[in-house]
């Protein structure tokens, strides 16, 4: 079992580690919240959290709205065991979005489908398969956000931590590494992860937007930029198309 203490210092670690490798990640997170309540018009109920990782998105989303239902997808044990311990009334969803087999077990419909830094694991053709496929767990009017690198402003150098040059991402598995009680979700994971590695996909806005609105989307819109670093809302229509 894990203890909810060591837990929260590795959420809180993790959110460090972000923020390292997603400039303006608060801001970003504050857009996502902001265009919800503006786009969907109403507190949303169903909320699907795709490649949600340890929760720290589903929690700051519940923060804002405490009644909603919310459920965090990811293909990682370890980060899905994270959430459980952390956010026990969320429900959690191991699934792999590199396959159409995730829609069956993230259910729906939703009101708002959410993926943060997760499309760039797929490569091209997959992710336009995947547009389509968000598409059929939302309900008519609901609202697919993306955020992720999409190359169409210069990109910036980024900030070396302040340990020394180490990758934050690595620092933190080398963190759970450490952790006796993580021995066997980590055997897990390895064996999850095992096929292929991350396609580190980034297309431009262009691509995207023309993309989601071949998978069925509409009222696409650009919520926030920085950097290489964009925020889009993707509509599904309030009526079959």
């Amino acid at each position: 079992m894990l203890i909810p203490s060591d837990v929260a210092r590795w959420r809180r670690a993790w959110e460090a580690a972000m923020r390292h490798h997603q400039p303006g990640r608060d801001e970003l997170l504050a857009a996502v919240l902001t265009a919800v309540e503006e786009m969907h018009g109403q507190t949303p109920q169903r909320i699907l959290d795709i490649g949600g990782g340890p929760g720290t998105t589903a929690e700051a989303m519940l923060r804002r709205w405490p009644a909603a239902h919310v459920t965090v997808l990811d293909v990682d044990p370890v980060l899905l065991a994270l959430t459980d311990t952390a956010l026990p009334h969320v429900r959690t969803v191991r699934a792999d979005i590199a396959t159409e087999r995730w829609l069956a077990p993230a259910g729906g419909p939703y009101d708002v489908m959410l993926a943060m830094m997760t499309v760039h694991y797929l490569p091209g053709e997959r992710v336009r398969a995947w547009y389509a496929e968000a598409r059929r767990l939302l309900r008519p009017g609901g609202l697919l956000l993306v955020g992720d690198a999409m190359p169409d402003a210069p990109p910036v150098a980024p900030t070396q931590p302040a340990t020394g040059g180490t990758d934050p991402w690595t620092e933190w598995w080398t963190l759970l590494a450490g952790e006796p009680a993580m021995a066997s979700l980590l055997r897990e994971r390895a064996a999850a992860l095992a096929g292929p590695a991350c396609a580190e996909f980034a297309a431009p806005i262009g691509w995207h937007r023309e993309t989601a609105r071949r998978g069925g989307f509409c009222d696409v819109r650009v919520l926030h930029q920085r950097a290489d670093h964009v925020l889009m809302a993707f509509r599904r229509p309030a009526e079959h198309r």
